[in-house]
């Protein structure tokens, strides 16, 4: 498994002591955005971090609540908390403007920021992205902190395709990493917020992004796992051949004008499951 631990930082922000992985050099900036779980953290991108660096200068962060950066926030975490921590983070770096890599959670934090302030995206990806679906997703509230057995066991059903599972030494090295992160002070607690406003649909209609989407202009790279569950993506994969990919003409409303869609192979992990053809793909759309 690679070891990313050289490439982490620490910087104080307005809202929160925030963890980040830096890499590679330049100006061609790229901002990755991690998805949800109290275990979860910007080292999700461990394994396409570095090929992403010999081409762009790649910051990953954790988001507020989660990770090595702050647990417990006052009156947090929430979604304006986690896309004002990235303008604040570029600010804090002189960054004017970055492409965006997103992944679940992460892919809705950063439409949202494409949506609020354009001219700080240069391009964006959305990885199996949330918030598109209206009804609440599945509870994945936590109730007790996980044993490293029950985090490989998470991380197992990740994958589609078992026999892309890595070895057991290396997978075990991915859960002791992840049971590091939630061992935590405040780690199971530290997204009730979060939960709060996805799992309440009142508040979750606030931030959908139906709406918003058809006012992205940016270049967008949309990614999903044909074997993930929640709308829009099983609707998306019945009608991917019938469609040949043109997701603009689907049954589902919430796209993006001129995006382009792929369908991988693989569950919601696609930058573990399929690591080498998601960095070549990224790489390509990010170079177009």
């Amino acid at each position: 498994m690679p070891d990313i631990s050289k490439y982490q930082q620490f910087i104080e922000l307005t809202s929160t002591r925030t963890r980040y992985y830096e890499a590679g050099s330049g100006a061609n900036h790229l901002i990755l955005i991690h998805g949800m779980g109290v275990a979860t953290s910007a080292s999700s991108y461990r394994f396409i971090l570095e090929g992403l660096a010999k081409t762009h200068h790649v910051y990953a962060i954790d988001m507020p609540g989660f990770g090595m950066s702050t647990r417990t926030i006052e009156e947090g975490p929430t979604f304006d908390m986690a896309v004002d921590q990235v303008r604040e983070f570029m600010d804090s770096k002189g960054i004017e403007k970055a492409s965006f890599i997103g992944h679940s959670l992460g892919g809705w934090v950063s439409a949202l920021l494409s949506y609020e302030s354009p001219q700080r995206v240069n391009k964006l990806v959305m990885m199996c992205s949330a918030g598109m679906n209206v009804p609440p997703s599945p509870d994945i509230s936590t109730e007790k902190i996980p044993s490293l057995e029950e985090i490989e066991e998470e991380i197992r059903k990740g994958f589609k395709d078992k026999s892309r599972l890595p070895g057991d030494s290396e997978l075990r090295s991915m859960a002791t990493e992840t049971k590091a992160v939630v061992d935590q002070p405040g780690a199971l607690h530290s997204l009730d917020p979060w939960l709060h406003q996805m799992m309440t649909p009142s508040v979750r209609k606030r931030y959908l992004l139906q709406r918003r989407l058809s006012s992205i202009k940016a270049p967008t790279l949309v990614i999903w796992g044909e074997g993930d569950f929640m709308d829009p993506y099983p609707t998306w994969t019945e009608e991917y051949a019938s469609l040949k990919g043109e997701l603009s003409k689907s049954s589902k409303p919430w796209v993006i004008p001129n995006a382009c869609y792929t369908m991988m192979p693989t569950g919601h992990y696609p930058l573990w499951e399929q690591p080498a053809e998601t960095l070549a793909l990224l790489n390509e759309f990010l170079a177009s």
